[in-house]
């Protein structure tokens, strides 16, 4: 509701900075080429402390003693993030993408709903509000239920080719 508010087009707060820096406000949830590009940039602002905290998890839990053998042996802060710090979050990042991946293909529904309803010109109806649409603005259950289950096969697909390109956030090389 507080980006709804903030990108009104008559009292937002954001065309109200531009206005009193010169420039000319903008129609931001109404105009079909600047709506999806909120939603998305409010779903990322709103999803990044949680993102944030699960990384900050996973750097607490690489031992200090790495990082002060690295030093001994001469490794400068960029060495030490690239053979520590890097590889020892690559579980971490695994499943932050594996989270996000998800996210982004059915999260957002609540966005989407409360920021522009799917429109303007259905611009920001995405595949999981088409389907809330159908199952309970239109009654079609079964149609929203055959859509489901692709966008859940589709999701599944996904998720199998992320795995396999990151070997499932393993340590290991595979072998």
């Amino acid at each position: 509701m507080l980006w709804k508010f903030l990108l009104d087009e008559q009292t937002g707060a954001v065309n109200r900075a531009m206005r009193a820096a010169g420039l000319d406000g903008e129609s931001w949830l109404g105009s079909p080429s600047l709506a999806l590009g909120c939603v998305i940039a409010v779903m990322v602002w709103v999803m990044m402390g949680y993102y944030m905290i699960i990384f900050l998890s996973g750097l607490q839990e690489i031992p200090q003693e790495y990082y002060e053998a690295a030093k001994l042996d001469g490794a400068g802060p960029w060495r030490q993030f690239r053979s520590i710090t890097w590889p020892l979050l690559r579980p971490t990042s695994f499943f932050v993408l594996m989270m996000s991946t998800v996210a982004a293909i059915t999260g957002g529904l609540d966005l989407i709903f409360v920021l522009t309803n799917g429109g303007p010109a259905n611009g920001t109806s995405l595949a999981i509000f088409y389907i809330y649409q159908q199952a309970f603005g239109f009654g079609e259950y079964g149609y929203a239920s055959a859509m489901g289950s692709f966008l859940v096969l589709i999701m599944v697909a996904v998720s199998a080719v992320i795995f396999k390109f990151t070997r499932g956030g393993r340590f290991d090389d595979g072998q």
